[in-house]
């Protein structure tokens, strides 16, 4: 008699497993200073979960349903290999996946429009 059994095959440790997004990423965005993306999850929708931190002032973000400053609050979702940010200090971060890089402007209001590069951590 031949029995078999079925084991799970789970990735190894350290291994990446979900999106390509997922993780922490950095950037120096111009006029803000230093800042820190993390991607914990993706939801089937594209609406990411994490947020967002910057050293201006220890300012941190989280993701949610929607944008909403009083609580500090962000909307981000990804569709395709396009992130769009919308900040809960006011503004869109329009971001595009490339390899390890996230890159793209940061636009707020009508006349202020730089570009910006978040790295894979």
């Amino acid at each position: 008699m031949i029995v078999a059994v079925l084991v799970p095959c789970l990735p190894a440790f350290g291994q990446p497993t979900g999106s390509p997004f997922q993780g922490q990423w950095s950037a120096e965005v111009p006029g803000i200073g230093a800042a820190k993306l993390t991607i914990l999850q993706i939801r089937p929708n594209g609406q990411v979960e994490g947020g967002m931190a910057f050293e201006l002032n220890s300012y941190t973000s989280t993701f949610g349903d929607k944008v909403e400053p009083a609580s500090n609050t962000s909307h981000g979702a990804i569709d395709g290999s396009a992130l769009v940010i919308e900040s809960a200090l006011g503004g869109v971060y329009q971001l595009v996946l490339q390899g390890t890089v996230l890159s793209g402007t940061y636009v707020r209001g009508t006349t202020y429009r730089v570009p910006v590069q978040f790295k894979r951590l």
